[in-house]
């Protein structure tokens, strides 16, 4: 199973222009909204077309503009599911499941032959899967939106597309709720050979489902890896913040080894060779840490005083907005400290200014 797409959508103010390759392997397509990451899925399913370019699906041509080939979304066989799920609302659950697969319905007076007796035990087991079997005979309206959300899933793997997309399906559910939903979709993930492509802005869902993650930013995939390469060496600024970085400045070498956060006033003594055309750098917020305690007047390389504008709590970790020595800056600096094991008394207070230090081996740089 594979996916080889590379078209082009032109919009007023906006271009979609898309390169994709995957395998039998589950893709995130992780970006901030109107970056085009929906109207790629859109374009594979056949519900948007590309203005030129082409998108091949296991080997089948489901668009080529050169060859004048453009199939029918019911001819690409794919699976999208969307947030909204798309439920038939005049059709009981079963028969939403029942709807999308292939072979006879119930016949007249509720008669059945062998093969829809067969489809109809196929989607029972499906149901099962999602826990939503006992509702078979449920209108869509009867059920809540995670049951909904259930049978949407059940009616989409029973169809046995050749490829399955999936566009932000869990962002109106609970917590609670998305993280069962999400193990239920690992374990068909776990036995199903086919490419997979999920829509996301979330980068922990991504690395919590996907195999590889595809940073999309104006309409553009940016940089492509695992969430380990991307979250220890992001390619560009849309990299940085979308993998949760949340300090970033705009950058420039100061000499071999030294780089100015420009938005922050500090420079950092990297230990390593600075690239010429650094942009960017960022530095995630868990990577900012109290400095050792120095003689007085002594500041340490890459360790300056800062301080604490404002500090507010979750339930595991308080967050720390510093100010940075640019006078003026609109840029805040956020360091996120443990609550649980914090000693008593140390956790930072607003008001104070506290000795921070910047392991240069955990700050980031990019060019674009």
């Amino acid at each position: 199973m594979s996916l080889s797409m590379t078209i082009k959508k032109r919009y007023p103010g906006f271009t979609l222009d898309v390169a994709l390759e995957a395998g039998e392997e589950r893709v995130a397509l992780l970006g901030a909204s109107g970056c085009g990451k929906s109207l790629t899925l859109r374009c594979i399913a056949g519900v948007e077309t590309p203005d030129e370019g082409r998108i091949v699906v296991n080997g089948v041509t489901f668009f080529d503009s050169e060859a004048g080939v453009n199939l029918s979304p019911q001819e690409r066989k794919t699976a999208l599911l969307f947030q909204n799920y798309q439920l038939f609302p005049h059709m009981t659950v079963l028969e939403n499941v029942c709807a999308g697969m292939a072979g006879p319905r119930r016949g007249r007076g509720g008669r059945m032959d062998g093969e829809a007796v067969r489809r109809e035990s196929q989607a029972l087991r499906f149901l099962e899967i999602f826990g939503v079997s006992a509702f078979a005979g449920r209108f869509p309206m009867q059920l809540s939106g995670g049951q909904q959300q259930r049978v949407a899933l059940a009616r989409m793997l029973a169809a046995r597309p050749g490829i399955l997309m999936f566009d932000e399906p869990f962002s109106a559910l609970d917590s609670y709720l998305k993280s069962a939903l999400e193990q239920n979709l690992l374990d068909v993930f776990s036995v199903v050979d086919r490419t997979v492509l999920y829509v996301s802005h979330d980068i922990d869902e991504a690395c919590r489902l996907c195999n590889r993650i595809c940073v999309m930013h104006n309409g553009r995939v940016e940089e492509s890896g695992t969430a380990g390469e991307l979250m220890a060496h992001p390619q560009t600024l849309a990299g940085m913040r979308l993998t949760g970085c949340k300090n970033t400045s705009r950058a420039r070498k100061v000499s071999d080894t030294v780089v100015e956060a420009i938005d922050w006033g500090m420079t950092f003594d990297m230990g390593r060779e600075v690239p010429d055309d650094v942009a960017y750098l960022g530095v995630r917020a868990r990577h900012v840490h109290r400095d050792r305690i120095r003689a007085a007047g002594e500041i340490g390389r890459n360790s300056f005083d800062l301080h604490v504008a404002r500090v507010s709590d979750a339930r595991f970790e308080r967050l720390v907005l510093l100010e940075p020595p640019l006078v003026g800056s609109r840029s805040r600096i956020q360091w996120k400290v443990d609550i649980l094991d914090a000693p008593t008394g140390s956790l930072p207070e607003a008001g104070e200014t506290l000795r921070l230090h910047f392991d240069a081996s955990r700050l980031l740089l990019v060019n674009r």
